[in-house]
């Protein structure tokens, strides 16, 4: 809950406490009672968000499926479909305008974030070796694209410009498979 809902909610609280200890019997003092309803809420509130906040650790079947949701959301959706799609047909891949130096400028931000994924991957243990054998090949088709267009940015509705994300596609569907069949075990 967010600071401002507890404090809401604690506020509420006091006051539903104090209506109520008008008809209570009268062993503690109303402010008595309210003082320690409030800190009776916010300990349990604070107990609760302690609770919230601490997020399990990650294991490694969840970080990889993190992996996955990222090369098949910001790698291929928000950047290789639509770059494929501007090249052929001057729209991204659902037939709206795209901004192609904005959408390589994305791509170049999700770069870094696939760098810190090789480093996790490369460090996984040898129980992994299948999935990180996987992984190479598609960053490194991830990094052969991503060069290509840094290097030459296709233009719209361009039948001589050359995208192809054959192997992408092939590799991505391998990790993806390697992953869930990791975490189905």
């Amino acid at each position: 809950m967010c600071k401002k809902g507890k404090w809401g909610f604690l506020i509420g609280l006091s006051m539903v406490l104090f209506i109520l200890s008008g008809c209570a019997s009268n062993e503690k003092t109303e402010e008595e009672k309210l003082v320690e309803a409030i800190q009776e809420a916010v300990k349990d509130s604070s107990i609760g968000g302690e609770a919230s906040n601490k997020a399990e650790k990650p294991t490694v079947e969840s970080t990889l499926s993190e992996i996955v949701n990222f090369v098949t959301i910001d790698i291929w959706n928000e950047a290789f479909v639509n770059i494929s799609w501007y090249a052929s047909s001057g729209t991204d891949s659902t037939g709206n305008e795209l901004d192609i130096e904005f959408t390589i400028d994305r791509l170049g931000k999700a770069m870094e974030k696939k760098a810190e994924y090789n480093s996790y991957i490369a460090g996984l243990d040898s129980e992994y070796d299948d999935i990180k054998q996987v992984w190479t090949k598609l960053s490194n088709e991830i990094d052969t694209l991503y060069a290509k267009l840094k290097e030459n940015p296709p233009h719209a509705t361009d039948s001589e410009y050359e995208f192809e994300t054959g192997l992408f596609k092939q590799y991505s569907k391998a990790f993806d498979s390697d992953v869930e069949s990791l975490n189905a075990q």
